[in-house]
């Protein structure tokens, strides 16, 4: 197994999920398609799944993105996130994280709403009380989300160095050195929170009171023996909300022409078209499964 990929739909009800940077009192969505659909960034994704991941694995979490400990060894953080860490006179450590997600792409034009927000204090003044009410706008809309991830299951917990020979002009890159790999048990364990972490995902922005979930519902998963990212469009949805079958049928196709293990998890009421889909998938001899089945499929074939 060199690459895990993920591709999911997913309802949030109405909220607002990733804002932009707002204008006065009014915090807007992040939209696309001349403003009718809602994303979530890939960098808001990212958050939210390492958020979501050290919920339950906090003492991995050596550091913050802020403030990285460049210690891939023993820090998650580090290793799945990546980081760039400078270093007085030395110039700084880079590493490039193995986790490559895609934005949140809201898949049906929708209706954005405005909610008006009120917040009061009472400021006391010379023995006297008087109220403050400060009004805030922030703009929502519901719609269905496709996300898709790939895990570079090689490259977690590995950090290669390259051997250099030659001086100045003259010096060419001969080789490379393992520096850093945790070995297979341990790979085996990060990867598995990788998964539950997407089993599990939460805290979007705007969550802190109001809950809206971007855990998996329609769950595609492709596990490859060579790394590449060709599945992340198998599951794109109509402005009718209907996944395109064709596309979902060439996927499917391909991967498994290709020797490539994949599974289905979700169930109906989703999309519009789920006979359809079902049809594919027994077509091409995909098994429906619950969507925890998947993720525990997944995590014993490591």
């Amino acid at each position: 197994m060199k690459a895990i990929t993920l591709v999911w739909l997913t309802r949030a009800d109405l909220s607002n999920l990733n804002s932009g940077q707002g204008s006065g009192n009014l915090t807007e969505l992040k939209t696309y398609a001349n403003g009718t659909k809602p994303y979530v960034s890939g960098q808001a994704t990212r958050t939210a799944l390492f958020d979501t991941i050290a919920r339950s694995h906090g003492d991995k979490f050596k550091c913050t993105s802020e403030r990285p400990c460049a210690d891939v060894r023993n820090c998650w953080s580090c290793d799945l996130r990546g980081f760039l860490a400078p270093k007085k006179d030395e110039g700084g450590e880079r590493r490039w994280s193995p986790l490559k997600v895609t934005p949140g792409l809201g898949q049906i034009p929708s209706e954005i709403v405005t909610d008006l927000l009120t917040r009061s204090s009472v400021i006391e003044k010379d023995d006297r009380a008087s109220k403050d009410m400060r009004l805030a706008n922030v703009q929502m809309t519901d719609n269905l989300y496709r996300f898709a991830l790939v895990i570079d299951v090689d490259n977690i917990g590995l950090v290669k160095e390259p051997i250099l020979e030659g001086e100045n002009k003259e010096q060419r890159v001969t080789g490379w050195e393992e520096v850093i790999n945790i070995g297979e048990e341990e790979r085996k364990i990060r990867v598995a929170a990788l998964l539950d972490g997407v089993f599990n995902l939460s805290g979007f922005a705007k969550q802190a009171r109001a809950a809206a979930s971007l855990a998996p519902e329609l769950l595609l998963a492709i596990s490859q023996d060579t790394y590449n990212q060709r599945g992340l469009k198998a599951m794109e949805v109509d402005d009718q909300g209907n996944i395109k079958v064709d596309v979902l049928a060439n996927a499917l196709r391909e991967n498994i022409d290709l020797g490539n293990t994949v599974m289905f998890g979700g169930s109906a009421g989703i999309v519009e078209n789920w006979d359809e889909v079902l049809g594919v998938l027994e077509k091409y001899q995909v098994e429906v499964m619950p969507v925890h089945k998947v993720i525990e499929s997944l995590k014993s074939s490591l």
